[in-house]
């Protein structure tokens, strides 16, 4: 059951990931019709800045998820309903903090951003800022039902609803902009409703589904210590994620204005796609390495893991890397406009540096599993306030392309090099015999990226249809070279497996 669970659950993932994609690409030029410009950075600028309260569940969610997987597989139901509880109380207590943090925020929003808004556009700022604060509060003690979904391995649910969430959003934002005339307020307030939504339907289904049981048996002081201690690393991490992704925005908001921050946006927003590719497939296996972490310290099993999953995740990613060098800015031009062009070369930068830490993602999750993430979370933190010292000079002088230099720069130092050695020194993984297996499928990647480069060459892209073809066949070319020079039998066998599976759901239909 677990299995299936885990095998749909990563399929769902990459439909939900393809959906949002798909819908993203087509749903983006809308509402920048709709929005504009300036509307659409704004949006994008006061999310960068209330992004930083969304980060204040301190992790909880990841240790929740942890330590009730532990005593699901103790079966032990009284710490199961303990955990719960005393983490419901913490998250009550968080969301006071946020409240009192996001009010101070707001009265200080005319003063960081006075130099580079107008009036018009700081009254819309902290109109949107007080809504999204709201949802963020909303948001975070839902946490706890997330964490028990993902626990009892309830995958298909959990990506099912994301997927119908993800399809019915742009219709109902589209509806509203257009029959309504609704502008960024309309925008952040339909965004709340779907996510309070969201947050009743999950509720609903932990507690009438699952049937949990939230019930404090004792304030146990070690055990929330160890999980403050546990969670306060994840914390981390998701501040230097913010550091990263977000910190940008917010520092071109301040120094160049709205416009500035929409390009600088829609290269985030590629190269957060990038990095959902990746990241999607992780969260499935997080019980299970925390099982086999519980009962043995033999990374024999998760090695294994790690490099099977390493290996299917290069395949993926060195495609989309390969495949946006060769067509993403005629991409961004025809997708949305030649205003926006240098998004192409801002999310190049970063995507480059972010190929080895994306097909290395199980990792973080094997650190969680085992409890060593602290030794990454105060390396990366270093690193995200080395980027932010590099970041101010840098957008001064290029602006986009000097933040995308700087994030791209810290990349590499924390999550490349020094990552790697506390991998391999430290926790067991073995990088030596990673490394080998992704030499190993190098050789048909290189081939197919420079046919797709002679044929580029020969023809120009001077439509969508052209611009189409030429992807199309560049998959059909790199998955051939992939398939007789790169897989091994093992992902061959996955592949069959999955074709005739479907040839089998058709066959009973």
């Amino acid at each position: 059951m677990e299995t299936n669970q885990r095998k749909a659950g990563i399929v769902l993932s990459y439909v939900s990931m393809f959906l949002t994609i798909i819908i993203g690409i087509i749903y983006l030029p809308i509402i920048l019709h709709f929005l504009g410009k300036s509307q659409y950075g704004l949006y994008k600028l006061m999310g960068s800045v209330i992004a930083y309260m969304a980060v204040m569940d301190f992790g909880l969610s990841g240790t929740i998820t942890r330590y009730y997987s532990r005593y699901l597989s103790l079966n032990d139901e009284e710490n199961q309903s303990n955990v719960l509880a005393i983490s419901s109380i913490i998250y009550s207590a968080i969301s006071v903090i946020v409240l009192i943090i996001g009010v101070i925020i707001y009265f200080n929003l005319d003063s960081i951003f006075s130099n580079s808004l107008t009036l018009n556009e700081l009254t819309k700022g902290k109109q949107i800022f007080i809504i999204m604060l709201v949802n963020v509060i909303i948001t975070i003690p839902s946490h706890v039902f997330t964490a028990v979904i993902n626990s009892h391995e309830r995958f298909v649910f959990i990506r099912l609803l994301a997927i119908i969430q993800t399809i019915m959003w742009p219709f109902v934002v589209i509806a509203i902009m257009h029959y309504y005339k609704a502008d960024v307020i309309g925008l952040v307030i339909v965004q709340t409703l779907f996510n309070i939504s969201v947050i009743a339907i999950k509720v609903y289904y932990s507690l009438n589904r699952i049937k949990i049981k939230i019930k404090l048996y004792s304030w146990n002081k070690y055990f929330v210590k160890e999980m403050i201690v546990f969670s306060f690393f994840i914390f981390l991490n998701m501040i230097i994620d913010q550091i990263y992704w977000k910190t940008d925005q917010l520092i071109l908001g301040i120094l160049s204005g709205t416009s500035a921050v929409a390009v600088y946006s829609i290269a985030s927003q590629l190269d957060r796609y990038y990095i959902n590719f990746s990241a999607n497939i992780n969260s499935v296996f997080l019980p299970r390495i925390s099982a086999i972490s519980a009962k043995s310290d033999d990374m024999t099993e998760i090695n294994g893991m790690f490099n099977k999953v390493g290996r299917i995740q290069f395949a993926i990613m060195s495609l989309i890397l390969t495949g946006f060098i060769l067509y993403g800015k005629s991409f961004i031009v025809f997708w949305v406009g030649k205003d926006f062009e240098k998004a192409y070369y801002i999310s190049l930068i970063v995507m480059i540096p972010l190929l080895i830490p994306l097909i290395e993602n199980m990792g973080i999750i094997i650190l969680q599993a085992k409890n060593k993430h602290a030794f990454r979370s105060k390396i990366y933190f270093i690193i995200a306030v080395l980027n932010i010292i590099m970041t101010i000079p840098l957008a001064k002088l290029y602006g986009g392309i000097g933040c995308a230099v700087a994030t791209s720069v810290a990349l590499f130092i924390g999550n490349v090099i020094i990552i790697n050695i506390y991998y391999h020194k430290k926790i067991g993984i073995d990088i030596k015999a990673f490394i080998k297996e992704i030499l190993s499928m190098t050789l048909p990647v290189l081939i197919a990226f420079n046919i797709g480069i002679i044929v580029n060459h020969y023809i120009n892209t001077t439509n969508l249809i052209i611009l189409a073809l030429k992807m199309i066949i560049y998959i059909l070319i790199f998955s051939m070279f992939m398939w007789f020079m790169g897989f091994n039998n093992y992902e061959k066998n996955i592949f069959i497996g999955m074709v005739n599976k479907i040839k089998g759901n058709r066959l009973s239909t």
